[in-house]
């Protein structure tokens, strides 16, 4: 019986030991019984680690093109047992942690040369995350420059080259693309960690995407200015948008896809009139209560709303959010509750800056003496949490401190109460506390600030 021939494309990857010595070795025992030949070897190529452990050393990566009469789940099962021989133990390394030996099968082709699609267990074909990898595709370039990729529909050459226009992140302009994109990285067993923000991106986002990146195999990210949230059309019109801005900064820290969108985008067919009916939106739950409620009628709805369809779009395994946003949090968390638990909430601390205010989309408004009128804030959290580190124990008290530290000359105050983070009420607490926080919300040289600030620490 004659067997169908294959032609076969293989990523090389080592970071531990001698890594050309170890694919020579690799590329030996892959050939030793004669029913695999291999036609182009790339060069080997360096790189940096990307994700996983700090200070782990680079990367060594390459490619070759095989042909075999081995079915490709065979294939795969003998480049596991190549990596096992050469010292790789799968089942006790670090996540994304250094490797004596990576091998992955990225795609295969008939003897007509269709792309060969299985998505089994094991074997994923085409490999899905491929083409999000320029380490995987300047050796493959090396090789086989004209093959057309399945997802994009560029060649091989072309996506590199959109790849490094953009820095290596995916930039999608639509929920329908992200959707794909995110199956697509479920499908090959990855972890997906994702930020959702409305753009304008510092370095509390920044932080946000660093931790998504160590703690999954894959960090998104979606810019979206929701107009769902925003109770004063002047503030939607002036919110700070730069998506290409944003992309660059996401590039640096170790994201693997952006996404935008529009209203009618996330909501297709759902709008009437260019709005989203009230029987459409999702309830923000009891932690919506007062407060950011009582000031922002239906901003923390529409919170709810475009997070319900953003965690449709993505199914992530977690979600990360900034401590600033206190009850912000509250709701995100009702909305996952409503879909099962899933995903996980990951509550993150409050990134300052170094004159303590939290950093902020709405703190580049800012200008001239608001910058340092806006430091009340902070300097007001930080006075009734050093009186809770003192002893002080009683709401009344403690909130009576916050009110003062914030009362500053050009900080028109909203509110500045105290709260238990463990037990949300609308109204304000009475009597010993066991536990705090102090919220605030101000206006500032015509931009409106949040902050807050747990002052038992250890309940984090």
């Amino acid at each position: 019986m004659v067997r169908s021939r294959i032609t076969a494309a293989i990523a090389l990857g080592a970071n531990v030991g001698e890594p050309e010595r170890t694919f020579k070795r690799a590329l030996s025992l892959l050939e030793r019984d004669g029913d695999v030949q291999i036609l182009r070897r790339s060069h080997w190529h360096g790189t940096d680690a990307v994700g996983g452990p700090a200070a782990q050393p680079n990367y060594t990566n390459g490619a070759v093109l095989v042909e075999t009469t081995v079915a490709p789940g065979a294939l795969l099962e003998r480049l596991h047992g190549i990596e096992s021989h050469l010292g790789r133990d799968r089942a006790s390394e670090e996540r994304r942690g250094p490797r004596v030996l990576d091998l992955d099968l990225l795609y295969a082709l008939d003897e007509q040369g269709g792309l060969i699609t299985d998505r089994g267990e094991q074997l994923q074909l085409p490999h899905p995350r491929m083409e999000e990898r320029p380490f995987v595709l300047a050796p493959l370039k090396e090789i086989a420059p004209e093959q057309r990729l399945p997802r994009s529909g560029r060649t091989v050459s072309d996506q590199l080259a959109f790849l490094e226009q953009s820095g290596g992140l995916a930039r999608l302009d639509s929920p329908a693309e992200a959707r794909a994109w995110c199956e697509a990285a479920r499908a090959a067993g990855a972890t997906i960690g994702f930020v959702p923000t409305m753009g304008a991106l510092h370095d509390g986002h920044l932080e946000l995407v660093r931790r998504a990146a160590m703690e999954n195999d894959l960090a998104c990210v979606s810019v979206f200015v929701n107009p769902l949230q925003f109770n004063d059309p002047s503030d939607l019109e002036k919110y700070p948008r730069d998506f290409a801005g944003d992309a660059r900064l996401l590039a640096q820290v170790g994201c693997a896809m952006v996404f935008t969108g529009s209203l009618e985008g996330f909501f297709p067919e759902e709008l009437v009139d260019g709005e989203l009916p009230a029987a459409a939106r999702v309830p923000a739950g009891p932690g919506a209560a007062g407060l950011e409620g009582d000031f922002r009628p239906g901003h923390l709805g529409g919170v709810a709303t475009i997070v319900d369809r953003l965690f449709e779009v993505v199914m992530p395994t977690r979600a990360y959010f900034g401590a600033k946003d206190f009850q912000q949090c509250l709701v995100v968390q009702h909305v996952a509750d409503l879909r099962g638990g899933r995903p996980e909430i990951v509550r993150c601390p409050t990134v300052r800056e170094p004159s303590g205010i939290a950093m902020a989309s709405r703190n580049t408004l800012l200008e001239g003496e608001a910058c340092v009128q806006a430091l009340a804030i902070s300097r007001g959290l930080r006075a009734a949490k050093a009186a809770w580190e003192a002893g002080d124990r009683d709401a009344a008290s403690l909130t009576r401190q916050l009110q003062e530290g914030v009362a500053a000359p050009g900080v028109d105050v909203e509110y500045a109460e105290v709260r238990d983070p463990g037990n949300w009420t609308l109204e304000a607490p009475c009597g010993a506390l066991e536990r705090a926080v102090g919220l605030v919300a101000a206006n500032v040289g015509g931009v409106r600030l949040i902050d807050n600030m747990e002052f038992d620490e250890g309940l984090r």
